[in-house]
């Protein structure tokens, strides 16, 4: 089972778009973010130009973690 088939709850990493959306702020902003070094959690540069995000970063700056 790879990374995109798993459940939500087993998941590990959010998309850039995922992140954004949960963060309550645009994709490209999280981007432009990313790209200065100022993103509010560390992105994870899978290529140049994709990046993903550790779930529990995520759901903790949300305010979502369980």
């Amino acid at each position: 089972m790879s990374e995109d088939e798993k459940p939500d709850d087993a998941r590990l990493f959010f998309s850039e778009e995922e992140t954004a959306a949960l963060l309550g702020i645009h994709r490209t902003t999280l981007r432009a973010l990313a790209l200065k070094g100022r993103a509010p959690i560390e992105a994870i540069h899978v290529s140049e130009h994709k990046r993903i995000y550790r779930r529990i970063d995520v759901e903790r700056l949300a305010g979502i973690a369980k």
